[in-house]
């Protein structure tokens, strides 16, 4: 919307715009099916919507979120990573090619404590999950909400 101010005998114009919309995930969300994040993430991207997440779990696909710029994390948001892997739920291979995606897709601090995470279970799947809070990953550089 556009304003215009008068001060002091002078015409001055403001330019007010509405903040981006924003993709929220508030409800726990366990993960699923990658393309589908990775098509919701490239549409947050395109539109410059940052991503709120939490207070909730964010597991699995759901941490891909994480690498768009804008997203910011709650404190109380707790994210659950690990690696993809090839079979059922009670067992499977360790997808290096994937694992290697959703690494590329954190930042520094956190790739290395994801790929910590993956060498320490010797690439088992399904290992237990590597659990890190929102204001956890605040101190690996990511934004709080």
């Amino acid at each position: 919307m556009l304003r215009s101010l008068g001060l002091a005998g002078t015409m001055t114009l403001v330019l007010l715009t509405a903040p981006a919309n924003a993709f929220d995930v508030m409800s726990p969300d366990y993960g699923g099916r990658v393309e589908q994040y990775e098509a919701r993430l490239a549409k947050a991207r395109a539109r410059g919507e940052p991503i709120r997440i939490g207070p909730t779990e964010c597991d699995s696909s759901c941490t891909l979120y994480l690498a768009n710029p804008q997203s910011c994390v709650s404190e109380g948001a707790v994210f659950g990573f690990h690696a993809p892997w090839f079979g059922g739920p009670e067992g499977g291979v360790v997808d290096p090619r994937m694992t290697a995606i959703f690494a590329a897709h954190y930042k520094p601090r956190l790739r290395e404590a994801f790929m910590a995470h993956v060498r320490r279970h010797g690439n088992q799947a399904p290992a237990p999950m590597l659990r890190i809070t929102g204001r956890q990953l605040a101190a690996y550089g990511y934004r709080l909400c």
